[in-house]
């Protein structure tokens, strides 16, 4: 066992030393040479990446090209009635079929949603979506898509122990888990509070922990504030979020929008409208216009020429 040596009294305490030379311990009752016990083992140290290690990992990759990046946190909010959960469903059940999504291109996988709302209809939008995408395999939804009929509250390690069990198993499957959606927040966030920095810190760390066990990219649907332009609650939340996606839904038009308002990696402002259609017993979103300036990304690596020949272009512009 490596043995540490003990500092002299300055070199430790510095400017914690009293006037009769007893040292002032930084914490309280106890010993200030504890930490240099000789039968202490050493401290371990961080895992640490040189410049060539970074450069070796995977580049960032679509899961959902425009709007979501595998292997990421997403947040998708809106107010209720936005059809922020018929969006979320539509993602799901692409990814589990290998469906485009609207035009953009998808990664075919596992789907895991956690639906706390509206659980009784879930049947008729799944089917009204399978109506309206009549060449889709159902042997790949009934394999892929799993639904947890309830949110697990990720305050309650009981519950995010058996979420994040739930979801490795099924990451074990020769099929990869894509993407684990929680509809909602609030519910998630039961016995804490959405204001709470302290709380939508856990909760976040709780996702991230899904996400770096098992590479699916983790979405979580939120409700927007009373001013309805972002989301509600602590803005731990959208600070931690990789990727932030705005659904507004106009009553009148019958149109909805959904705007990418914040992309880690990538571009933002990627807009998509959609109209409602009825098929069967419920509906689905069709996508009426996509509004994008800029690179149209495929499924596969990012195209890094582009973001090459954006940064010369920026370098050589007089403004």
């Amino acid at each position: 066992m490596t043995k540490v040596t003990k500092p002299s009294l300055t070199e430790y305490m510095g400017d914690n030393v009293s006037s009769d030379n007893e040292p002032t311990s930084p914490w309280p009752d106890e010993d200030p040479y504890a930490i240099f016990d000789d039968e202490a083992p050493v401290i371990p140290q961080f895992r640490t990446l040189s410049l060539r290690d970074i450069q070796q990992l995977p580049d960032p990759e679509w899961l959902v090209s425009r709007f979501l990046q595998a292997d990421s946190f997403a947040v998708l909010y809106g107010a209720p009635g936005s059809t922020k959960s018929f969006w979320a469903l539509d993602i799901a059940l692409s990814i589990a079929t290998g469906t485009q999504f609207h035009g953009s291109d998808v990664k075919k996988g596992q789907a895991l949603y956690a639906a706390g709302e509206g659980l009784r209809g879930l049947k008729w939008r799944i089917e009204s979506w399978m109506l309206a995408h009549p060449d889709v395999s159902e042997d790949d939804i009934l394999s892929n898509l799993r639904i947890i009929p309830d949110v697990p509250h990720l305050l309650d390690k009981s519950h995010t122990a058996r979420l994040l069990n739930t979801a490795e198993i099924m990451a074990e499957k020769e099929t990869p888990l894509r993407i684990v959606i929680i509809d909602t927040w609030a519910r998630a966030l039961v016995g804490g509070d959405e204001n709470s920095q302290k709380d939508a810190g856990l909760a976040v760390d709780a996702c991230d922990t899904i996400r770096k066990s098992t590479g699916a990219t983790t979405l979580v649907v939120h409700h927007t504030g009373t001013e309805g332009t972002r989301e509600r609650g602590s803005t731990v939340l959208r600070g931690a979020a990789d990727t932030s996606i705005m659904v507004a839904h106009d009553e009148t038009s019958r149109y909805t929008t959904v705007t990418v308002k914040k992309m880690k990696d990538g571009e933002a402002g990627h807009q998509s409208i959609y109209t409602l259609r009825q098929y069967g017993h419920s509906i689905v979103l069709d996508a009426a216009k996509n509004l994008f300036s800029g690179a149209t990304p495929s499924s596969g690596q990012r195209d890094r020429e582009y973001y090459i020949q954006r940064a010369k272009e920026q370098k050589s512009s007089p403004f």
